[in-house]
C-alpha cells in the first residue's frame, strides 16, 4: 500500500504554476542579461559624449540616438519570425557577439559622420537580436501563472544596468576616458555571449513544422490599441532618455547619470519586489495606472528641473517598471508557442517605434520652441496612451 503510494505520488505531473520562477537556467539567463545590459546601457550616456566631446547640437542628438531605435523597429519583425522558426539561442549568441564588435567600433569614434551612424544601426540590430530572443526565453521557462513576475525579473535586470552602466561609465570616462568606457563595454558584451552557454534551448522553442506568419500577430483582437498605447508611452521615454542630459547640462548639472540612477533603482524594485503585482491586481489596470505616473514625469521635469532632477528620474522608474512588464504579459499570456516570438518582437518593436520618433523629432522642438515644450509634448503622449486603453472596447481581457 505504502509503495503504491508512492509510486502513485512519483508518477503524478508536477503542475507548472507551482514550479519555482528562479531555476539554475534562468539564472544563467538573467546573468547573461545583466552583461549584455551593461554593454548595452553604457550608451545612455552618448548623448552626453556627442554634447561635450563633439560639441552636437540637440537635434544631432537626437538624430544620432534615435537611429540604434529605428534600426530597431526596422529588424524588429523580422527577429520575431526567425526565432520562431530556428530557436531562441542562436540569435541571442549573435546579438552578444554583434554588440562585441560594435562596442570595439566605438573605441574609433573621433567626429560625427557616416561611420557613428553605422555603428549606432548595428547597435541597434544588436540589441534587437539579443533582447528579443532572450525576453522570448524568459516567456519559455517562466510557469504560466508567473508569467509576469518572470517578465518582471528579467526586465529588473535589464532595467538595473540602466543605473549601474550610465554610473560606472561616467565614472570611468571622467577618470580615464571615453576609450576606457568603450573598452569596458566591449569585455562586458563578450561575457555575456559566453555566460549564454548555461542557458538551453526548450523544445517547444524549435519551429519544425509551418509557423505562422507575422499577420497572425496583429489579427489577434484588440492588438492594435495596445501597440500604438505602447508606442505613446515610449514617446515619453525617449523624450526623458534622449534628452534629460543636454538639459540637466544646460541648466548647470555635470553629473548626468545621477537621473539614470535613480531611474534605474526604482524600476528594479518594482519590478524585483512588486513583479507579482499586475498578475494578481490585473495587467490591464496596472497599465493605466502606470500610464498617468509616466505623463507626470515630463511634466515634473518641466517645472521642478534641477530641483528635483533624481526624484523625477526615480518616478519614470516606478511608471515604467510597472508598464512595460504588464502590458507585455497582456499581450503575450494567450500567444501561442509558435507566435511567442513574433508577439515579443512586435510589442518591443512599437515600444522602440515611439522611443526613435520621440527622439527624433523632439530635438527640432526642443530647438525651435524650447525644452519645455519638449517635454510637454512628452507627458502629452503618455496621457493620450492611457486614453485609449482606458476607451477599448468591453469584453476585452483584463488581466
Amino acid at each position: 500500500m505504502l509503495s503504491r503510494c508512492a509510486v502513485s505520488t512519483a508518477e503524478a505531473p508536477l503542475d507548472l504554476d507551482d514550479a519555482p520562477v528562479l531555476t539554475g537556467e534562468f539564472a544563467a539567463l538573467l546573468a547573461a542579461t545583466l552583461a549584455f545590459g551593461l554593454a548595452h546601457s553604457a550608451y545612455f550616456l552618448l548623448p552626453k559624449f556627442l554634447a561635450v566631446e563633439l560639441s552636437a547640437s540637440a537635434s544631432e542628438i537626437g538624430w544620432i540616438s534615435s537611429l540604434a531605435w529605428f534600426a530597431n523597429v526596422a529588424l524588429v519583425a523580422f527577429v520575431g519570425v526567425w526565432i520562431d522558426r530556428r530557436g531562441r539561442l542562436l540569435f541571442a549568441y549573435a546579438g552578444a557577439a554583434l554588440m562585441t564588435l560594435v562596442c570595439v567600433g566605438y573605441l574609433t569614434i573621433d567626429s560625427l559622420g557616416w561611420w557613428l551612424s553605422l555603428l549606432r544601426v548595428l547597435h541597434g540590430f544588436a540589441f534587437t537580436l539579443f533582447f528579443v530572443a532572450a525576453s522570448t526565453l524568459a516567456a519559455d521557462v517562466a510557469p504560466p501563472r508567473r508569467l509576469g513576475q518572470a517578465l518582471g525579473l528579467f526586465g529588473a535586470m535589464m532595467v538595473s544596468t540602466n543605473a549601474l552602466a550610465p554610473a560606472a561609465g561616467e565614472w570611468i570616462s571622467n577618470h580615464f576616458g571615453w576609450t576606457a568606457m568603450f573598452a569596458a563595454t566591449a569585455a562586458a558584451a563578450a561575457l555575456s555571449g559566453a555566460l549564454l552557454l548555461g542557458v538551453r534551448e526548450h523544445p517547444r522553442a524549435r519551429g519544425e513544422a509551418k509557423v505562422p506568419g507575422l499577420a497572425s500577430v496583429f489579427g489577434r483582437p484588440d492588438i492594435a490599441t495596445v501597440l500604438v498605447a505602447c508606442a505613446l508611452a515610449g514617446v515619453t521615454f525617449g523624450a526623458l532618455f534622449t534628452f534629460h542630459q543636454p538639459y540637466a547640462l544646460s541648466l548647470g548639472i555635470e553629473r548626468v547619470s545621477d537621473f539614470l540612477v535613480a531611474y534605474a533603482i526604482a524600476a528594479v524594485f518594482v519590478r524585483a519586489f512588486l513583479g507579482g503585482l499586475a498578475d494578481r491586481l490585473g495587467r490591464l489596470r496596472m497599465s493605466e495606472l502606470s500610464l498617468a505616473l509616466y505623463g507626470l514625469a515630463p511634466i515634473a521635469m518641466v517645472s521642478l528641473g534641477a530641483t528635483a532632477f533624481s526624484w523625477i528620474g526615480a518616478l519614470l522608474g516606478l511608471a515604467h517598471g510597472v508598464f512595460y512588464p504588464a502590458l507585455n504579459a497582456l499581450v503575450v499570456e494567450n500567444a501561442a508557442d509558435d507566435v511567442r516570438g513574433k508577439v515579443m518582437a512586435v510589442y518591443n518593436g512599437a515600444f522602440n517605434v515611439g522611443f526613435s520618433l520621440g527622439s527624433l523629432g523632439l530635438g527640432y522642438v526642443a530647438e525651435a520652441a524650447g525644452y519645455g515644450a519638449l517635454f510637454g509634448l512628452g507627458g502629452a503622449a503618455s496621457f493620450a496612451a492611457l486614453a485609449l486603453l482606458a476607451l477599448r472596447k468591453p469584453g476585452r481581457a483584463a488581466r
